[in-house]
Order: C-alpha cells, then sequence, then structure tokens
C-alpha cells in the first residue's frame, strides 16, 4: 500500500479531492529526510514519520487551522471572556516541517549514510 493511501485510510478519506495535497506532504517530508540522511531512498523504518506528519498537515490545513489563524467558538461581551475551538490536537508546530523533524532528529539520524 502506498503513503496516501494509508494517510487516507487512518484518515477515514474516502474520496480523492485530497489526493495531491497528501502527496505533496508526503514529498516534502520525505526529501527532507533522505536529504538530512544523505540517501537516494526513504528508510522503511522511518515511513511512519512521513505517514503521520502527512496525516498531520491534512488534518491542520483542512481544517482552516493554517498559520496565524485562530479558531474562536464563542465571545461573550458583557464578561469579556472568549472560548477557542479545539484542534484536534494538532498544532503549528506538527506541521512545521523544520519543528517536526528536529523533534525526531535521534531517530532519523540513525538512518544516515556517511559519505566521504
Amino acid at each position: 500500500m502506498d503513503l496516501v493511501k494509508k494517510v487516507k485510510e487512518r484518515l477515514d478519506i474516502e474520496d480523492t479531492s485530497q489526493d495531491k495535497k497528501i502527496q505533496g506532504y508526503i514529498d516534502d517530508i520525505t526529501n527532507k529526510i533522505k536529504s538530512i540522511c544523505n540517501r537516494i531512498d526513504l528508510p522503511k523504518e522511518l515511513e511512519y514519520l512521513v505517514i503521520r506528519y502527512a496525516m498531520n498537515c491534512t488534518v491542520f490545513y483542512k481544517n482552516g487551522y493554517g498559520e496565524g489563524k485562530q479558531v474562536i467558538s464563542s465571545i461573550t461581551d458583557v464578561n469579556q471572556s472568549v472560548s477557542f475551538k479545539d484542534t484536534g490536537g494538532v498544532t503549528a508546530d506538527d506541521v512545521d516541517i523544520d519543528k517536526y523533524l528536529k523533534k525526531n532528529r535521534d531517530e532519523i539520524s540513525m538512518y544516515a549514510y556517511v559519505r566521504w
């Protein structure tokens, strides 16, 4: 099963309307991991990081929680209170490719090739 299908399966996406975006997220993170590891292939053991990143991006951007956006669920004018909508646990840090890779650096570095 290819990575796009795995992402869609885990997110219960049945149509093909998001396939290009999902493939773009997969390509971005895969190319970055291959570059960091100095490899021409993506280690099979790191596919789960790619899948998880693509899932994070799909959820984050599909729901409109892009950079600089805040989701407010309710406002009370008299008491001046504001409530924010839960974004489902996916934060901007989860879709920031550099922060995501830094958080998983130790594992990724185990698959790096050193070339002279």
